[in-house]
C-alpha cells in the first residue's frame, strides 16, 4: 500500500542494443597478411630441417679425380661403404645376407623407374670413404657382383678436383 508515495517504473537503456546510433560500414575486403606469413615462415622452416635429410645415402667423404664424365641422377641405388660397414641409403649393413636382400628390393625399384623413364646408365652407385681399406670396399663390390640381378653396370662415385689445383 502505497499511499503518497509515487509508484514509477524505472526502465534501464543498454546502449548497444539500440540500432538508431550504431553505423554499420563497408564489409572489409583486404587480405588478412598475417595468417599469411606465419603459415609461409612455418613451412621455409620444414623446407630447411627436411632439405639436408633428401640426400641418397650415407655420407662418406670420397676419392678426388681430377676428370670423369658427368651422369645424369635419377632412381638409382647408392651404396656406401665406411670402417662401419656397407650402407644402402641410412642403414647399415655388416651380414652379406642382410645386405644382398635389400639390395635386390631396391634395384628392383629402381630397374623399374629407369625402365618407366628410359634412363640407360648404372643403377647402382658405390660410394668408398677415402679412409676407409681398400679391401672393405672390395668385399662389397664381391657381394654386389655375386647378386643374381645381374648389374650391368656399377658407377663408383669420387669428388672431382677443383678446376684450378691443378691434376692429372
Amino acid at each position: 500500500m502505497t499511499t503518497g508515495a509515487h509508484s514509477t517504473r524505472r526502465t534501464r537503456s543498454v546502449p548497444y542494443k539500440q540500432d538508431h546510433g550504431i553505423k554499420h560500414g563497408a564489409p572489409n575486403s583486404e587480405i588478412n597478411v598475417t595468417p599469411l606469413v606465419d603459415v609461409c615462415l612455418v613451412l621455409l622452416i620444414i623446407f630447411m630441417v627436411v632439405t639436408p635429410m633428401l640426400q641418397r645415402g650415407k655420407d662418406v667423404r670420397l676419392p678426388i679425380l681430377s676428370t670423369a664424365p658427368a651422369h645424369k641422377e635419377g632412381d638409382q641405388v647408392f651404396v656406401s661403404v665406411n670402417s662401419e660397414g656397407a650402407w644402402i641409403d641410412t642403414d647399415l649393413y655388416v651380414d652379406k645376407g642382410d645386405f644382398m636382400s635389400r639390395l635386390e628390393e631396391e634395384l628392383k625399384v629402381a630397374a623399374g623407374k629407369a625402365a618407366a623413364t628410359d634412363y640407360k646408365g648404372p643403377l647402382l652407385f658405390l660410394k668408398g670413404d677415402v679412409d676407409t681399406e681398400w679391401g672393405t670396399v672390395r668385399i662389397v663390390m664381391e657381394w654386389i657382383t655375386s647378386s643374381e640381378s645381374q648389374i650391368s653396370d656399377i658407377a663408383l662415385v669420387v669428388d672431382l678436383a677443383e678446376s684450378g689445383g691443378g691434376g692429372a
